[in-house]
C-alpha cells in the first residue's frame, strides 16, 4: 500500500489512488444487495513534503479504513458506495525528527444499472491534510500540505460522456 501516498513533484500519484477505487467500487458491485463490508489494513508509507526548505523525506503508518457497501433497486438499479479513511496516520522524517498527523477522508460512490452498461456515474473525492507538529513561523508560506482530489464521472443512457471533471490541488499553508 505504499504507493497509497507516495508523492509525484508536489503532488500525491493519484493515478494508483484512483485505480484502487475504481477497483473497490467494482468490488462494491458484487457485494451482496443492501449489505455493509468494513474492512481495516495496516500500511506503511513514505512521502516528500516540498513546502519547506530542504524537502522534508518522511515515513509513517497508519490504516486504511474501507466500508463497502451496495443495494439492489427493484428496477435493476445498483447503487455501491465505498468510504475510506485513513485513521491513526502519523509520520516522522528521516534526518531531524519532525512529526506530522494526517487527518484524512474521502467518499466514492458508482451507480449503474446490473442489466444495462448505461447510464452510470461514478464520483471520487479524498481530502488529506499533513500537518507539520510544532510549527515555529520559519516557513512563511508554510510548513503543511493538502491535497484534494474530486473526480466525477456520468454517461447517459445513450453511453456518451455528459460530464467528466477531475481537479486536484495541493496547496502549502
Amino acid at each position: 500500500m505504499r504507493w497509497l501516498l507516495r508523492r509525484f513533484a508536489p503532488r500525491f500519484t493519484i493515478s494508483g489512488s484512483a485505480a484502487t477505487v475504481l477497483g473497490l467500487s467494482l468490488l462494491a458491485s458484487t457485494v451482496a444487495a443492501g449489505t455493509t463490508v468494513p474492512t481495516t489494513i495496516p500500511f506503511t508509507f513514505t512521502g516528500t513534503n516540498l513546502c519547506v526548505l530542504p524537502p522534508d523525506d518522511f515515513v509513517g503508518t497508519g490504516n486504511l479504513h474501507v466500508v463497502v457497501s451496495s443495494n439492489l433497486s427493484s428496477s435493476g438499479m445498483v447503487q455501491s458506495h465505498l468510504q475510506t479513511n485513513l485513521q491513526g496516520l502519523r509520520a516522522t522524517t528521516v534526518i531531524g525528527g519532525k512529526k506530522y498527523q494526517v487527518p484524512e477522508s474521502s467518499t466514492d460512490s458508482l451507480e449503474f444499472d446490473s442489466i444495462d452498461v448505461a447510464p452510470f456515474h461514478v464520483t471520487s473525492e479524498f481530502m488529506l491534510q499533513f500537518i507539520r507538529v510544532g510549527e515555529d513561523g520559519t516557513f512563511i508560506i508554510g510548513d503543511d500540505f493538502f491535497e484534494h482530489f474530486l473526480f466525477h464521472l456520468t454517461v447517459n443512457a445513450n453511453g456518451i460522456v455528459t460530464v467528466n471533471d477531475l481537479t486536484d490541488d495541493s496547496p502549502c499553508r
